[in-house]
């Protein structure tokens, strides 16, 4: 009797880590997400970064100062860019008072950048509350990841 060896499809090899990386346990984060990237690279040009504030803070914190650091660091060694900064609030609060946060934390953001050395002019502001939350959650929910700065660096042409 002839045996016959079957050999692993790109599938199955596909199947097998996708079970093995949902079998590992999860837990739930008290503290914002690790940033991105910190790396100092000008070929990040095109990355996305957040900054995380504690609830009703405006202050940026030692990882949000890296990432600062870091935008402004590929700013000047990229080329042409443009700087996108989108502030946001969880939906502890009151809408207008979560939209008057986000526009704060987006300049408080925006400020820092232009501090580090990115020129004002080459920065895109805009702020959305609590409308567009990176997880969706009930009124009255501190989640730590609805808090948040996103910062977008794309290279532009001239």
């Amino acid at each position: 009797m002839k045996t016959t060896r079957i050999l692993p499809t790109a599938f199955a090899i596909s199947a097998l880590f996708l079970a093995a990386g949902c079998a590992q346990q999860t837990t739930a984060r008290s503290t914002a997400p690790a940033p991105v990237s910190t790396t100092n690279s000008p070929e990040l040009a095109g990355a996305w970064y957040q900054i995380y504030f504690d609830t009703n803070e405006l202050g940026i914190d030692t990882r949000g100062q890296a990432i600062v650091k870091n935008v402004a660091y590929i700013v000047a060694n990229a080329g042409p860019t443009r700087v996108t900064v989108i502030g946001k609030t969880d939906r502890v609060g009151t809408a207008a008072a979560n939209t008057a946060l986000s526009q704060k934390r987006a300049d408080a953001v925006r400020d820092a950048l232009v501090k580090a050395g990115v020129p004002a002019a080459n920065i895109d502001t805009s702020w959305t509350g609590e409308a567009r939350q990176d997880v969706v959650t009930a009124d009255a929910n501190a989640e730590a990841r609805n808090r948040v700065v996103d910062v977008t660096v794309v290279k532009t042409v001239r």
